[in-house]
């Protein structure tokens, strides 16, 4: 008999009902971010809750110059979001996965970035750490 044919195999892990799984470890923070949907012009601001380099979660206002945009305008809509690092903006393209959660007038959604190149993943690390700072500063 093989070692292989021995050797029992893991089984996969599987997200319970209601977490997330995820390629990369995400990071808790609070960051101003602006995003801009494909086929919009104005620049929305937005709240970052967490950050990975491969993704985020954002919380935002939904009601936008007079008129509230439905959750199914954010379904994989792809958008351009920045970022305000040294007094400059840095940004990234992705898309919205879903709205997660409406409460209190508020939309929470997961975005995805658009294959981050290791430079653009260089400035998110940066972004949190200048949030680390921020918050050790207070």
């Amino acid at each position: 008999m093989h070692s292989s044919d021995t050797t029992k195999k893991q089984p996969k892990k599987i997200a319970a009902s209601g977490q997330e799984s995820r390629r990369f470890f995400r990071v808790e923070c609070t960051l101003r971010t602006e995003f801009r949907l494909h086929n919009h012009d104005a620049w929305l601001p937005a709240e970052v809750l967490d950050l990975s380099v491969a993704g985020m979660k954002l919380r935002f206002n939904p009601f936008q110059r007079g008129r509230t945009l439905r959750p199914e305008v954010f379904e994989w809509a792809d958008s351009r979001f920045r970022f305000p690092l040294k007094r400059d903006f840095f940004h990234l393209d992705g898309h919205f996965l879903k709205i997660y959660q409406r409460s209190a007038g508020l939309f929470t959604a997961g975005v995805e970035f658009d294959e981050p190149s290791p430079e653009e993943q260089f400035k998110l690390v940066e972004l949190f750490a200048e949030f680390r700072r921020r918050r050790g500063a207070i």
